[in-house]
């Protein structure tokens, strides 16, 4: 007896190779079977799900939700369960000093999963900028904080902004690098400062110093300190970084996605990692609408659909090193479901230069499945 079926949706699992026309049984918070042939008889409550497209939670890996704190955070369940997306990650709303109150004020509220990377600056991003030297970092309080919450904090945050970049320049990521090798973690690199200072040099010196696992957060920018020579062609760092396993992240946020560098990316055989939003309350429905919305620009950028499935689901997992309980409908994981439909027309995308893309194909959520419970989802906005 399953306590939910979903039926007859093309369910796409790119961590397990599934795609195609099946069933999806779930019990106590589970998935229990994927497969064809699931009886209603043997089912609590019946989802139809045909014409519809089934796949793992959806992970949006880069957000900010720390609520009421910070000035742009965004409630959880806004960007997460109620936009077809069953788990967030925070990318270093909060530091040392102000992350307890994110487990106890914000996250017991949400019903979406919340997992956080923490920033390298003691009070996080309750004001901008947040950092300018030395004395702005907590060394031993940041890898503490680390080692006291591991079951949600699952990175360290750095951005490469100024004023601190020119005040510290290959030293701040090199003491970032301390405190994430300390704490077990890897690091999240921030790189083009939206405020238009030129750091494509320090670029350059610090993506050696990035290890497999680290992250590249807004790899497709081209705010200065782009991963892109003048020519138009790759910084080879960068291409050795993207070889040896640094992940590449969109976080398209007001600034970080460019269709011209994501266009001269691609054609020279650069894929993101993970596709992510960066939303904010600063942004939301006016750069950035949804995770669904900033997949479906991938679409028309020429990306398929089992690409830009894998890059929300099992590659974000995988990258905060959850892919054993996240990402996958694996028998026996967690049941976080995304269901979602597939609008087709005719659609213009923008990117944050404001420069726009044509596109026959919007992703839209119908609805979430959360530790086994039926949510109805609702589109935030279509651009």
């Amino acid at each position: 007896m399953y306590d939910l079926v979903i039926r007859g949706g093309r369910v796409i699992d790119p961590a397990q190779g599934v795609d195609g026309i099946t069933d999806i049984g779930i019990s106590k918070g589970h998935i229990a079977t994927v497969g064809e042939g699931l009886k209603e008889e043997d089912a609590a409550q019946v989802i139809a799900a045909q014409g519809k497209i089934v796949v793992p939670g959806l992970v949006d890996f880069h957000v900010h939700v720390y609520e009421a704190v910070t000035s742009f955070g965004l409630a959880p369940d806004r960007v997460g369960v109620n936009a077809g997306v069953t788990t967030v990650v925070d990318a270093g709303s909060a530091g040392s000093e102000t992350f307890p109150g994110l487990p106890r004020f914000v996250l017991p509220q949400s019903r979406t999963s919340v997992f956080c990377f923490l920033h390298i600056c003691r009070t996080g991003l309750c004001h901008l900028p947040e950092m300018r030297d030395w004395n702005d970092i907590d060394y031993e309080g940041t890898v503490a904080m680390a080692q006291a919450y591991p079951n949600l904090i699952k990175g360290i945050k750095v951005r490469v902004v100024e004023p601190v970049m020119w005040n510290m320049g290959l030293e701040l990521i090199r003491l970032s690098k301390r405190i994430a090798k300390e704490a077990a973690l890897p690091l999240m690199v921030h790189v083009g400062d939206p405020k238009g200072v030129e750091g494509r040099s320090l670029t350059k010196e610090f993506l050696p110093l990035l290890d497999s696992g680290d992250i590249l957060s807004h790899c497709f920018t081209c705010k200065p300190g782009n991963v892109l020579q003048p020519d138009g062609s790759l910084m080879p760092e960068f291409r050795e970084a993207a070889e040896r396993g640094v992940v590449l992240d969109i976080a398209r946020g007001n600034s970080g996605l460019s269709f011209d560098v994501a266009r001269r990316m691609l054609g020279q055989g650069i894929l993101p990692d993970t596709i992510s939003t960066d939303l904010a309350a600063l942004n939301i429905g006016g750069t950035v609408f949804s995770l669904l919305h900033t997949v479906s620009a991938f679409l028309a950028l020429g990306l398929s659909l089992n690409q830009v499935i894998e890059m929300t689901t099992i590659n974000p997992a995988n990258a905060m090193r959850e892919g054993h309980r996240l990402g996958s409908l694996k028998d026996g994981m967690p049941a976080n479901v995304s269901i979602l439909e597939m609008g087709e027309g005719d659609w213009e995308f923008k990117d944050s230069e404001t420069q726009s893309l044509k596109g026959q194909m919007l992703l839209k959520p119908v609805m979430t499945i959360k530790d086994g419970i039926p949510i109805s989802a609702f589109q935030t906005g279509t651009g």
